[in-house]
């Protein structure tokens, strides 16, 4: 797999150091001044959003110009080629294509006949004229011998570089996480069910209780049927019973 810039939310405290240490590296060589990393925020959280160099990437098979190009385990752009068409960005599926487009004011303009067609070689596609859009992805700062510049820059370590490695190192400490909380989990359930348990028992305790004696209530009640009253307050003997003598 190719090596990325990857961000740690929970550490990401959205200052964009990283922004302008990448925008100020990439203009020293001559390049978009442009930042490669946007910064995407909630309320609560923040992050930094990088290009995940995809092997086989989508960007580079849909430009038609050719101007993205795949170096080694990083992702090229040749700002002259670029067109500013912006189909790459529309593709990526990380949101990591950004188009760049500086300002034109210092610029002079470009006779119709020239710049009418954004595939002539016209003033558009001269990189130094800076008059057209084009696109920037993250390089992991090519040119540099300590690797990508954000990096260093994080004041909270939030940014990494991910490789085979880190990465199986991280999906092995998320699998441990996980066993962790769902036996968590499962023990909660489980103290939780002796709970109800416990609770349950407690209330059926007086109904249990009237149940242990059916037979001496059903036999005073008997009892109770068996014997009329007669005028005199004597009992009788019920209907359909002799007395022996």
């Amino acid at each position: 797999m190719n090596r990325f810039v990857v961000s740690d939310p929970s550490r990401c405290i959205g200052c964009g150091a990283c922004r302008v240490t990448c925008s100020e590296a990439h203009r020293k060589r001559a390049l978009r001044p442009a930042s490669r990393i946007s910064l995407v925020k909630t309320r609560d959280v923040s992050a930094a959003v990088t290009c995940h160099q995809c092997e086989g990437a989508p960007c580079l098979s849909v430009c038609p110009e050719g101007a993205i190009s795949q170096e080694g385990d990083r992702l090229q752009v040749d700002e002259a080629r670029c067109t500013g068409c912006l189909l790459c960005a529309l593709v990526c599926p990380f949101g990591a294509v950004y188009p760049s487009a500086p300002s034109t004011a210092h610029v002079k303009a470009a006779p119709y006949s020239r710049a009418s067609s954004a595939r002539s070689a016209g003033l558009l596609r001269q990189k130094e004229t800076g008059a057209y859009t084009s696109v920037v992805v993250c390089d992991l700062c090519a040119k540099a011998p300590d690797g990508p510049r954000c990096i260093a820059a994080c004041p909270t370590k939030a940014l990494s570089l991910m490789d085979e490695g880190a990465l199986g190192h991280l999906a092995r400490e998320r699998r441990i996480d996980a066993i962790e909380k769902t036996s968590i989990a499962m023990q909660g359930a489980t103290e939780l069910r002796e709970l109800l348990a416990a609770e349950a028992a407690q209330q059926a305790r007086p109904q249990s209780a009237d149940a242990e004696f059916p037979t001496a209530k059903a036999g005073s009640r008997q009892g109770a049927a068996s014997v009329r009253p007669n005028e005199a307050g004597e009992g009788i003997e019920p209907r359909g019973k002799k007395v022996l003598s």
